[in-house]
């Protein structure tokens, strides 16, 4: 654990005392703008934490694709056992080419 922490938390004289040591050396004009920057700065924090965590776990997992039903009787055994198939609009014979 952190040896800072081994005493535990401060407890209400100690944050009284933390309280008056920073009015003190901040004065009463530095202190609220202080702590408005770190209360910001808190809240940005928490902000890109909740952003990162819902990024990550709301992330939805790809779609399964599944061929049609009406490509299986075009395809040929050997692509059946491969998993090729072909599209719908493929033609099953091979087309002369023009001459010029």
């Amino acid at each position: 654990m952190i040896t800072i922490l081994a005493f535990g938390m401060p407890a209400a004289p100690e944050w009284i005392f933390i309280g008056i040591l920073a009015l003190v050396l901040l004065g009463p004009k530095k202190l609220p703008e202080l702590a408005r920057g770190l209360g910001k700065a808190l809240g940005e924090l928490q902000k890109a934490k909740e952003d990162f965590q819902r990024e990550i776990t709301g992330v939805p997992p790809l779609p399964k694709i599944e061929s049609p039903t009406g490509l299986q009787s075009m395809e040929s055994p050997s692509a059946q056992e491969s998993g090729v198939t072909l599209p719908a609009s493929a033609p099953s014979e091979e087309i002369p080419e023009k001459k010029l």
